[in-house]
C-alpha cells in the first residue's frame, strides 16, 4: 500500500466515524479545536496531526489505532451494526459473504415484507422490536438493497448446507409459540427463498456466485469487503436478520488488521475450493428441497 493510499484510508475512516456518530463537520471541528476546512482536508486524506487524531478518537469513542487501521471496531448493538454495515457496503466493489441461508442482498421483496411483520411479533420476545425500531431497521435494509442494485459489486456467497436445512425446517421466523398453520406458512416462505437461491445458482446474474459448503463453520459467519483504493475490511457479527434472527445480543467486529484479513481470506479460499458449485450445488439444493417437501407443504 502506498503512503498516499494509507492517508486516504485514514480520511475514509474519519469520515465514516463522523457519519456513524451523526455529527456535522461543524460540530466535530468545534469539538476537536480545528477549522471545518482542515477537517475536510483530513477526511480527504491529508496527514493528520497525532494530537488531533487522539482528540477525534475520543470524540468518536474509539482508539487512535482503529482510526489508523491498526485496531478493531467493536459494536454491541444490532441496529448500530446494521447501520455501519450499510455504509460499508454502499462503497464496496467486491464482497465475499460466508453466511447462510443466503446473503440478505439476494433475498426477495417478499422476504422484506415477511421480515417487517416478524420484527414486531411480540410472541417472540427474543427478537421483537418496537414499531419505530423495526421501521428504522427496514429503512436501513432498503438502503442496503438499493445500493447493491445500483452499484453491482461482485458478490460471492458461500452458504453452509446446515443453515439451509435449519431454515427449511423452522421457516422464516418460526418459533414454538406459533400456531401450526402459521408455522407451515413460514416454512413455505423459507422454501420460496431457497427456490429463489436455486435459480441464482442455476442461472447466476453477472458478478454473483453462490456456492454451498458442507463444512461446519468455525464462526457464525463473516464478510470480506473490498473498498476503493485497495482498502479491505473484515466483518464478523452475531447479529442476523436472516434466520435465526438475532438483533440484541453479541459483539460484532469490523477490522482492517492485516493478519485477521489474511486468515479469513485463506479460510474463504479453502471453503470455496471444497464447495459445491454449479450443477453439483443445484443438485444438493434440489435434494434439500425435496427432503423438506412434507414439512413445507404442511403434510
Amino acid at each position: 500500500m502506498t503512503t498516499t493510499h494509507h492517508y486516504a484510508h485514514i480520511g475514509e475512516r474519519l469520515r465514516s466515524r463522523r457519519q456513524d456518530a451523526r455529527l456535522s463537520t461543524e460540530q466535530v471541528a468545534r469539538a476537536a479545536g480545528i477549522s471545518r476546512a482542515l477537517l475536510y482536508r483530513y477526511e480527504s486524506g491529508e496527514v493528520v496531526k497525532l494530537e488531533v487524531l487522539e482528540r477525534l478518537a475520543r470524540l468518536y469513542e474509539t482508539s487512535t489505532g482503529a482510526l489508523l487501521g491498526l485496531g478493531n471496531e467493536y459494536i454491541t448493538h444490532g441496529m448500530l451494526f446494521f447501520d455501519r454495515q450499510q455504509r460499508l457496503e454502499a462503497e464496496a466493489t467486491q464482497m465475499t459473504v460466508v453466511f447462510g441461508p443466503q446473503a440478505y442482498m439476494l433475498s426477495s421483496d417478499a422476504y422484506d415484507a415477511a421480515l417487517a411483520e416478524r420484527l414486531v411479533d411480540q410472541r417472540d420476545d427474543q427478537t421483537a422490536l418496537s414499531p419505530a425500531e423495526a421501521e428504522r431497521l427496514m429503512h436501513l435494509l432498503a438502503k442496503r438493497k438499493a445500493a447493491f442494485t445500483r452499484n453491482r459489486p461482485a458478490l460471492v456467497n458461500i452458504v453452509p448446507v446446515s443453515d439451509i436445512e435449519r431454515y427449511l425446517t423452522h421457516g422464516l421466523g418460526g418459533h414454538p409459540r406459533l400456531p401450526a398453520a402459521e408455522r407451515t406458512a413460514r416454512r413455505l416462505a423459507a422454501r420460496r427463498e431457497m427456490e429463489r437461491l436455486a435459480g441464482l445458482i442455476a442461472s447466476p446474474p453477472m458478478g454473483i456466485q453462490v456456492v454451498l459448503t458442507t463444512q461446519p463453520l468455525p464462526t457464525s459467519g463473516f464478510q470480506l469487503v473490498q473498498l476503493p483504493h485497495g482498502r479491505r475490511v473484515l466483518v464478523t457479527s452475531p447479529f442476523r436478520i436472516v434466520e435465526p434472527t438475532n438483533l440484541h445480543y453479541g459483539v460484532a467486529m469490523i477490522s482492517e488488521d492485516e493478519e485477521a484479513l489474511r486468515l479469513h481470506e485463506t479460510l474463504a479460499a479453502r471453503l470455496w475450493d471444497s464447495a459445491l458449485k454449479g450443477a453439483a450445488a443445484s443438485a444438493e439444493l434440489a435434494r434439500l428441497l425435496h427432503a423438506h417437501a412434507d414439512t413445507t407443504m404442511g403434510a
